[in-house]
């Protein structure tokens, strides 16, 4: 069973722009982690499956060695029952027949050779037979120790998946009272995107968020208090209607602007701590809806607040196995 879950957001300095040079670095440390995590869960469940195959394949060899070493002991049996028959009918034979005699014990010396060249054949059997044996302990051990990794993988990533359920109840209930604000809390590839628009924090062009913004803010930051083990990554957004103020050069700059304006409000005022926190601008790269209409522009002009559960205990399975 393949489970694919992401890994924990880097924190950055949040008081400060971050370059999207760094940024992009930083996802794709984050998608090469993921990756690494589900080749590592399929290769426990490939070696779950190979490991089984191999269990039958050395019982079926097994019952191959108990076959030759029944037939073996019953052709050792068989020759000494022979030579037992040929001692008791030398000591029925008189001094005259001394020919007869000898042909006798050379038939019995060819018997004894026949025997030892069988109870080497047998020992070598029997020695083949041991060796599966505890190769077959051996693998049923680390199937067992793969199974448990596997057992284990999957409860923990259970565990994450009901926390980051649990989170986004925390979060659509801390901001039950800015939904007709068109705050949406969504759930997507093992994390929690909370979609604030722009008109609850910002006014046209401006980075100074709105004090209904900051209140929204404040709760949230609030049930992150709680969740200590959540990463969170403010992403700012834009259309691609150019800027024409001085102050603020174009999108990008804005972008960057507002995340760190709503990152310094969860610190400062919602006691959010920094180490948890990073701050991006994404500017007008990531459209969600077209930009040839009032309404889709204004859908782009949006604040992501991700958030992460920390993947420390999975990662620790991993390493430890």
């Amino acid at each position: 069973m393949k489970l694919i879950w992401s890994v924990m957001c880097v924190g950055l300095t949040l008081f400060s722009c971050v370059s999207q040079k760094k940024y992009d670095a930083l996802n794709r440390y984050k998608d090469s982690t993921v990756i690494s995590l589900n080749t590592k869960i399929d290769d426990c469940g490939n070696m779950n499956t190979s490991l089984k195959g191999e269990i039958a394949n050395i019982q079926d060899q097994q019952e191959r060695q108990k076959l030759v070493i029944s037939k073996l002991q019953d052709s050792i049996q068989i020759c000494q029952n022979e030579l037992e028959e040929s001692q008791a009918y030398i000591q029925t034979l008189g001094e005259t027949h001394d020919d007869q005699k000898m042909k006798v014990a050379a038939e019995i010396d060819k018997k004894n050779k026949a025997i030892q060249t069988k109870e080497l054949e047998l020992n070598k059997a029997l020695a083949s037979a041991e060796a599966e044996r505890l190769r077959l302990e051996n693998a049923r051990k680390e199937l067992e120790k793969v199974s448990g990794r596997v057992k284990e993988l999957e409860a923990e990533l259970r565990r994450k998946d009901s926390a980051v359920i649990l989170l986004k109840d925390a979060i659509i209930k801390a901001l039950a009272g800015f939904e007709k604000l068109d705050v949406k809390v969504e759930y997507r590839n093992g994390k929690v995107y909370v979609i604030l628009p722009e008109k609850l924090l910002f006014k046209s062009g401006s980075t100074s968020v709105d004090p209904k913004g900051q209140e929204a803010l404040i709760e949230l930051a609030k049930a992150l208090n709680k969740k200590a083990d959540v990463q969170v990554a403010v992403e700012g957004h834009t259309d691609n209607v150019p800027m024409n103020g001085e102050s603020i050069k174009d999108n990008w700059d804005l972008s960057v602007l507002r995340a760190t304006s709503i990152a310094k409000i969860m610190i400062n005022e919602g006691k959010l701590s920094a180490k948890r926190i990073s701050a991006n601008g994404r500017g007008e790269t990531i459209p969600v809806a077209t930009n040839d209409t009032p309404e889709g522009r204004a859908k782009n002009r949006r604040t992501e607040i991700i958030l992460t559960p920390q993947l420390d205990k999975i990662l620790e399975i991993l390493n430890n196995n």
